[in-house]
């Protein structure tokens, strides 16, 4: 537990909630196609079945009673059963606690059974976190951080546990390192080149550390972590657009605009009017 309290205490701001989805989806009628993800995913079917598509997957295998947890990058989509609605939770998150993550990333994605209470509490979860994500309090950070670390907590204890943890790696090291003073320097939009120079690692060397450690290029990683921080501030703030772009380190709105439409296939005026409101949420 004490690792990822110290997660949590350390990564207020990287926890935030990016959003929160619940009810009843057709998909087996209408199957969704979503662009590669730019967050951590957590969903969960509660009643009903359906499943994951991946890229060049033919058939897709539904199952019921699951949690699926997916690593940003991923570019699935969703399938169900044509005759019935499945009922869903979904939650996303810029980053989650280390153990959980290298879980992920060890086996490309997780799917895990649920029980009867484990689905009730998603459920009360995402009841709870609604009316929260959509007016967000001085509170909700710590609120977002709580309901991150139960549902860790859910997905770790349904996996082998290892005997004795893994140390970091240097290479762990040097790219949590880069992510983190990338992050503090968005507004000057560094290189990968300058982010090695700061953790004292050649441009190659950074490169392949991020490959070793996070399977893609810093120059995606730093790409992605730009276009979370115009969500936090779309989400959080009335600040204009180009005072967003600014602030992550676009060279002005039109720029920032067309960053966020290439991975979102939407604009981020279209994104921040509906993304309070839960889009694709359909009442029972």
């Amino acid at each position: 537990m004490r690792a990822l309290y110290s997660f949590a205490a350390g990564s207020h701001t990287l926890a935030m909630l990016r959003y929160v989805g619940l009810g009843y989806r057709r998909f087996g009628i209408q199957p969704t196609k979503s662009p590669p993800r730019v967050n951590w995913e957590f969903f969960a079917v509660v009643s009903g079945q359906c499943a994951p598509v991946m890229p060049k997957q033919e058939n897709a295998l539904l199952k019921a009673n699951t949690l699926w947890i997916f690593a940003p990058g991923s570019d699935h989509g969703w399938t169900g059963n044509e005759k019935h609605r499945a009922y869903i939770t979904a939650f996303h998150f810029g980053v989650v606690p280390p153990q959980l993550e290298a879980a992920v990333l060890a086996q490309g994605h997780l799917a895990l059974p649920l029980d009867v209470s484990e689905r009730k509490r998603l459920v009360t979860i995402a009841k709870q976190m609604r009316p929260e994500f959509q007016q967000p309090t001085n509170f909700s950070n710590l609120m977002y951080q709580g309901v991150l670390i139960e549902l860790t907590l859910l997905a770790l204890r349904k996996l082998p546990i290892l005997e004795k943890p893994l140390p970091p790696s240097p290479a762990k090291r040097t790219v949590e390192a880069a992510t983190s003073w990338f992050a503090s320097n968005l507004a000057i939009t560094p290189s990968v080149a300058q982010v090695a120079k700061e953790v004292h690692v050649s441009s190659s060397t950074l490169r392949r550390m991020f490959r070793e450690t996070r399977k893609e290029s810093p120059a995606r990683v730093f790409s992605r972590m730009r276009l979370e921080a115009s969500m936090k501030l779309m989400s959080e703030s009335t600040l204009k657009l180009d005072e967003i772009a600014e602030e992550c380190g676009y060279s002005c709105a039109s720029d920032f605009c067309r960053a966020f439409r290439s991975v979102m296939k939407i604009t981020p005026a279209v994104w921040r009017r509906t993304v309070l409101s839960g889009p694709g949420y359909v009442r029972k």
